[in-house]
């Protein structure tokens, strides 16, 4: 089978020849994207990954954790440098005010935090409202014409959404999301109905043409799992509009992705029963709540699940530890199953996470031989 075939089969839950193998930031839709890498020992990794991991070729979907206020609307004002970190300050222009929002990037790890959202105050709810809908300018159908040699033996293509209320909690400090929930939820309902219709409109607009888009990556339901929030929450703000995205994405052809870190045992249930095809990462204790073995006992089949190898095992801890998490992923069976890291390389690749990548890739090879 081919990388793309192996993963697509295992996705809709049919037989693969191995298990998928997907590891955070080496999944290359082309050659040409190892051989630009300047770190030796990064490509080093990446060259071996190269003939195991499927690409995704990702096509911009716009949707912003700002109530989806379209790019157009949202401006650079200044932007500054200072020991490698980017801070931008951008404004909205509302016909009720401007709103400020300023974030700041690490360089290394490439997480973007909020130092200043946008919205604090219900004031400010009301000037984000106030601003006039629509589609973002740069927004266009995909293009299949445009792919690169090879890409149908190696790649996805897919764009990225998220969860509807996010785009609500997003814009504000996450307390002051929980309580809105708490003394106004008609109001964050609200505010979820109007993220998801714009949200739909965009997949409308993507997914307009059945079979160009392989696979819709949709992640923030993790903000409302547990501890983060009641399960009244989660039934009310994630389940009823993430089980209609995915009912979109699938009457497009596409195959769904839900991503959530942190306690997912209380929640499994739910993203099966919402339709999703795929769920990752199914982090272990003490990180998350189940073992990949638990997630498959209980999901029996109906779901395929991708993890669980975690980004902070790969980077601190020694190559016996990665090889005893790799194969702690393989208990339980290896049907509808990706072995899938946690996250990509949070800070530069050193000698010991050089080691760990090839002893974890090596296990993957050992329990999972081709033929």
């Amino acid at each position: 089978m081919t990388l793309r075939q192996r993963l697509i089969e295992t996705l809709r839950g049919g037989p693969a020849d191995r298990v998928p193998f997907i590891l955070d930031d080496f999944c290359f839709v082309s050659r040409r994207e190892v051989d630009r890498i300047a770190d030796p020992l990064r490509r080093d990794v990446a060259e071996r990954a190269y003939s195991h991991c499927a690409g995704f070729l990702h096509w911009p979907s716009h949707v912003n954790r700002y109530l989806v206020t379209p790019p157009q609307f949202v401006r650079e004002v200044k932007r500054e440098v200072c020991d490698g970190v980017v801070t931008v300050t951008s404004e909205i222009a509302t016909p009720r005010g401007t709103l400020t929002a300023i974030t700041s990037e690490n360089p290394i790890t490439r997480t973007i935090w909020t130092v200043r959202y946008p919205v604090e105050t219900r004031d400010d709810i009301e000037r984000i409202l106030s601003l006039p809908w629509e589609l973002p300018t740069d927004l266009k159908p995909p293009d299949r014409s445009t792919l690169p040699p090879g890409f149908e033996n190696r790649a996805l293509f897919q764009t990225s959404v998220s969860s509807p209320f996010v785009c609500v909690a997003g814009m504000m400090p996450y307390q002051i999301f929980l309580e809105r929930c708490a003394d106004d939820l008609p109001l964050v309902k609200h505010l979820t109905d109007v993220c998801f219709d714009r949200i739909r409109r965009i997949l409308d607009v993507l997914l307009a043409e059945s079979g160009v888009i392989d696979y819709v990556w949709m992640g923030g339901c993790e903000w409302l799992t547990p501890p983060m929030a009641s399960p009244r929450l989660y039934e009310e703000l994630v389940q009823p509009y993430e089980a209609k995205i995915i009912e979109r994405v699938h009457a497009a052809g596409a195959l769904c992705h839900v991503h959530c870190h942190g306690n997912v045992r209380s929640t499994l249930e739910r993203v099966i029963e919402r339709g999703a095809d795929f769920f990752e990462p199914v982090e272990p204790p003490p990180d998350g709540d189940i073992t990949f073995a638990e997630a498959k006992r209980i999901s029996a089949g109906r779901i395929t699940l991708g993890g669980n190898i975690e980004a902070r095992v790969v980077e601190n801890e020694d190559t016996d530890a990665v090889e005893q998490a790799v194969r702690a992923a393989f208990e339980g069976g290896s049907e509808r199953m990706i072995l899938k890291t946690t996250a990509g390389l949070y800070r530069k690749m050193t000698p010991h996470i050089h080691r760990n990548y090839h002893r974890l890739i090596a296990v993957w090879e050992q329990l999972s031989p081709t033929g």
